[in-house]
């Protein structure tokens, strides 16, 4: 099943090099709050994508666990990212308030050290090496992970509720907005059958995929 192998790799490098390369066309982009929150938007999703990358490919599994850890970080930096990004773009001046620079910051750094102490207290994460569909490390996700999920899925409908609010009473760019909010949810239908033990679905974190598109199509 090596060739399955390959098209995760694909999937996960395109987007990544995507990313990347969307960031050659920020200049176009003359506010420079928005350029600043759509710029860490890409990055922290190209360098997510690019963990995957490293978790799949046949290395050793400290290795791979290593590339996962560094997945949760800039994951987790993104919805930041993201939020920055539509306070900007929307008009409002939240990613601008040292009180909730703050909180946020206080958040992040609580939620990496639920993290990164998960192989003490377990509730986050723990691993188990697979040979099927072909040789790769499983994570295993703790009730501390889902709840962590549902915060940042909550913290980032917020997002679009800004960004639909700025486009109210324009009914061509809501149009293309819902297009590019559906493009961004669908990693949550790999996501539904990989748990689900559908097929050869494996139990990855597709957004990194659906966050770039989505990204991307913002900034075009």
């Amino acid at each position: 099943m090596e060739s399955l192998r390959a098209a995760y790799l694909c999937a996960f490098t395109a987007a990544a090099v995507a990313c990347f390369a969307g960031l050659l066309r920020l200049q176009r982009l003359t506010d420079p709050d928005t350029r600043r929150g759509l710029a860490g938007l890409l990055t922290l999703t190209g360098v997510w994508s690019a963990s995957h990358v490293g978790r799949l490919l046949p290395l050793a599994p400290d290795v791979q666990a290593w590339f996962y850890l560094v997945g949760l970080v800039v994951g987790l930096g993104t919805v930041g990212a993201w939020l920055y990004f539509c306070s900007a773009y929307a008009g409002k001046s939240y990613h601008r308030r040292p009180a909730v620079r703050r909180l946020a910051a206080v958040l992040f750094v609580l939620v990496l050290g639920v993290k990164f102490t998960s192989p003490i207290h377990g509730l986050y994460f723990s691993t188990m090496p697979a040979v099927s569909p072909f040789p790769h490390l499983v994570i295993r996700l703790g009730i501390a992970h889902w709840a962590v999920t549902a915060a940042a899925y909550a913290l980032s409908a917020v997002g679009f509720y800004l960004l639909f609010s700025a486009f109210r009473g324009s009914n061509y760019a809501a149009g293309r907005l819902s297009v590019l909010a559906g493009v961004a949810a669908l990693p949550v239908a790999f996501n539904a059958l990989a748990y689900s033990g559908f097929g050869s679905v494996l139990t990855l974190n597709y957004e990194p995929v659906g966050v770039g598109l989505f990204a991307i199509g913002m900034l075009y």
